[in-house]
């Protein structure tokens, strides 16, 4: 209650100077001084604290005495250090101190108003000053919009955050440190996640935030996930250690941000984001950045900028250098749009790292704000895009806990996508997006461990015997990373009936491209009886490997058992839109691609199936051995010939060339749908139908637009073909019309 009521009858003197005479970046809009206190001092060109000025020495140099490093967030003063140094240091300046980390080498003396670049060069003409200079003003990196009801966090889908979200969320044990404006202490999204901050607008540990900024930015940091209210961060398990150096009007000054950069990397926070802007260069920031960079390995991550255009809190000069994003040693972000564009106040320069989301007035960015605001709100600015890249290299961090910073911002840098209409360089970069647009979701991948799984682990056959017994099969060896991985592969069991395909015999794989095993199984005669096999499969890059058994059957007949179809199973079709947010897959005439299944899928009882082969024909498969007869539309079910282990949604010879398209959605947590969307063939109208997989097991098969009578082939069918339930083949059939969906049983008998 002291403290409160202390900020409302006696604000320390940059706060009151602060209040009345430094610019606020809200679009294009100055605000004039509240009394007659004339217009804000200017060193240079750059607006600065009036009545303060900065120095800097050796600490190691004996001239000051150095003190000891500073323990947490204490106001406690007292230390004979700090007692000793700032007696020496009125002594030898003649200046008031009023603040001074002699550990640092680093103090804010008093000058007095109107006399301060008189004090800078008298203090420079010193020996053993290293530099003297103005405290200068910094400002939020970002702007308001003026539609709040536009847009919901489409951010985090452009940077691919739900495919980083598969792998992980960040670790609770990593602290991000967040100087800026503070943070709202008693936002739900923050819960149990913020550690003890400081305050240096008012000097004191409660870092709450007065302006909104703060609490935005920790919002697209690390919002908390599946909290079933509002949004979430990009790295939601992270925890927050919030240094408030912008005040209510979201300004500060560089000596205050110095502080809280040197404060965060002692605290061991490996990354620090800062956004934020200034037009001055400056020694105590430049410093202090070193600093933490350096010395401690922190990784900083700056705002861009926002002057582009120039503009009143740009000197109204176009695309100044812009500070601390200009230093060498931060990773500098600047901001993209929501169609990949450079957002045209984004700061450009050789010092940009990368791009990533940060919204546009029209498009801006939905996140948290102070609960007294309503809880949420949209800003949009390079401040915005800068906690998006502090939050990736989280999620990285995850991953590789002892990597260096540098290591990180590779990785980053790598898995950037090559964006915009402006070319890159040799080097892979230009001056709007640097390396790329962020791309989590791959850098993830690329920082996930390497390793190789079977898919499916194992695989049963079913041949008549004779002369003709016969069967090819294939296994994808999926790698969860971006790494790649050589693999070698051997028969170890069976080898009289199992052969593996020549080309076969090793491979690469990598997340983005699957390795594939090939075998035959059958010679061309064996009795009837029960064959097992085994292929083993290793790598070395982790040194690991697995087994794949292979199981055969030959039998002297082959009988086949029909599903019965215990009701009509029909009902009206809940049609899954897949425009806008459906993925079109990229499948020609007579083509298949491999789509990942957000969840386990049980079929017939055999492997749960991580991926799923979709057809341009209408069908959709588990392995890719049996695609081989899924472009050739002819046969009905159940049937030992291929296609096999698929779902016949409706399997015809349809031609993308001539129209439609192929999407895959998800369009909530427990529901994966794949669309064949207005597809046709010569002479008949645009059809549109789907398949819906969802996490229990049932499968629905649903019909939006389908032509009159219907043609094709509808149904499931087991792995070997001895298993179906077919609903039509060749207008034979139950009758399906549009509108109508089906419940499918994938379920053996017994």
């Amino acid at each position: 209650m002291k403290n409160r009521l202390r900020r409302a009858g006696r604000p320390s003197l940059s706060r009151t100077c602060l209040i009345l005479v430094v610019l606020l970046i809200l679009g294009a809009i100055r605000l004039s001084p509240a009394t007659a206190s004339g217009p804000l001092p200017e060193a240079g060109p750059y607006p600065y604290v009036p009545g303060e000025v900065l120095i800097g020495w050796q600490p190691e140099s004996g001239e000051v005495p150095q003190g000891a490093p500073p323990k947490g967030f204490s106001t406690e003063r007292a230390s004979v250090g700090w007692q000793a140094a700032t007696g020496i240091l009125e002594a030898r300046t003649g200046l008031t101190v009023l603040d001074a980390q002699p550990y640092y080498g680093i103090a804010r003396l008093s000058a007095p108003p109107g006399q301060e670049q008189a004090e800078i060069a008298r203090l420079s003409a010193l020996p053993w000053i290293e530099y003297a200079e103005p405290n200068y003003i910094a400002y939020a990196a970002d702007t308001y919009p003026n539609d709040p009801d536009i847009g919901k966090e489409w951010n985090m889908r452009r940077v691919y955050a739900p495919a980083a979200w598969d792998l992980t969320m960040g670790s609770y044990s990593l602290v991000v440190a967040v100087v800026d404006s503070g943070i709202d202490l008693n936002h739900p999204e923050f819960a149990g996640r913020i550690l003890p901050g400081w305050d240096y607008v008012w000097g004191d540990n409660d870092p709450n935030d007065e302006n909104n900024h703060g609490t935005h930015v920790s919002g697209i940091l690390a919002a908390t996930a599946n909290n079933e209210i509002g949004v979430a961060g990009l790295a939601p398990n992270v925890k927050i250690l919030p240094l408030k150096v912008l005040d209510a009007a979201g300004n500060g000054n560089h000596y205050n941000i110095s502080q809280a950069i040197r404060r965060a990397a002692d605290y061991g926070a490996p990354i620090i984001n800062l956004s934020l802007q200034t037009l001055a260069p400056s020694d105590t920031l430049h410093n202090a950045v070193i600093y933490a960079a350096n010395d401690r390995g922190c990784l900083m991550v700056a705002a861009a900028g926002n002057c582009a255009q120039g503009g009143l809190n740009c000197n109204f000069t176009i695309n100044p250098e812009i500070y601390p994003a200009a230093y060498p040693e931060v990773f500098t972000v600047a901001a993209s749009d929501h169609y990949d564009d450079w957002a045209s106040y984004s700061s450009y320069n050789d010092h940009v790292d990368l791009a990533a989301p940060g919204g546009t007035p029209p498009d801006p960015i939905w996140s948290t704000v102070r609960m007294s605001q309503g809880g949420y709100g949209h800003e949009y600015g390079t401040s915005m895009a800068a906690p998006l890249a502090s939050a990736a290299a989280a999620l990285v961090w995850t991953y590789r806990p002892a990597a260096p910073r540098l290591e990180i911002t590779g990785i980053l840098k790598q898995a950037a996508d090559k964006v915009g209409a402006y070319a890159y360089d040799v080097n892979g970069r230009n001056p709007y997006f640097g390396y790329g647009r962020l791309n989590i979701g791959r850098a993830a991948r690329l920082a996930y461990p390497p390793s190789l799984n079977p898919s499916p682990s194992g695989a049963q056959y079913f041949l008549l015997g004779g002369p003709v017994g016969q069967a090819s099969g294939r296994v994808s060896l999926t790698n969860p990373s971006a790494q790649s991985v050589a693999w070698q592969a051997s028969v170890l069991q069976g080898a009289d009936w199992l052969k593996l395909s020549p080309s076969s015999g090793s491979g690469v794989a990598s997340f983005s491209a699957p390795g594939s095993l090939s075998f035959e199984v059958g010679p061309t005669a064996l009795s009837p009886g029960q064959y097992p096999g085994l292929i083993r499969v290793s790598y070395n890059d982790p040194p690991s490997g697995f087994d794949i058994p292979v199981q055969l059957q030959v039998a002297a007949t082959l009988y086949r058992a029909f599903i019965p179809q215990a009701t009509n199973g029909y009902f009206g079709a809940n049609w899954y839109d897949p425009l806008p947010g459906g993925q079109a897959l990229a499948l020609g005439n007579n083509s298949v691609v491999r789509v990942p299944l957000p969840f386990p899928v049980s079929f017939y009882g055999q492997t749960y199936y991580a991926s799923i082969w979709v057809s341009d024909n209408g069908i959709a498969l588990f392995t890719e051995d049996a695609t081989a007869g899924a472009f050739n539309p002819t046969n009905c079910i159940p049937s030992a010939a291929r296609p096999n282990n698929a779902f016949y949604v409706l399997w015809h010879d349809w031609r993308p060339d001539l129209g439609g398209q192929v999407f895959a959605h998800q369009p909530d947590n427990d529901t994966f749908v794949v669309t064949w969307h207005q597809v046709v063939r010569p002479g008949t109208v645009p059809h549109s139908f789907q398949l819906v997989l969802t996490r229990d097991g049932r499968v629905l098969f649903q019909y939006q637009v389908v032509g009159s009578p219907l043609e094709g082939t509808i149904g499931i069918e087991n792995f070997d073909g001895t298993l179906a339930q077919q609903v039509l083949c060749n207008g034979a059939g139950r009758p399906v019309r549009s509108g109508d969906a089906l419940l499918m049983n994938p379920a053996v008998p017994w």
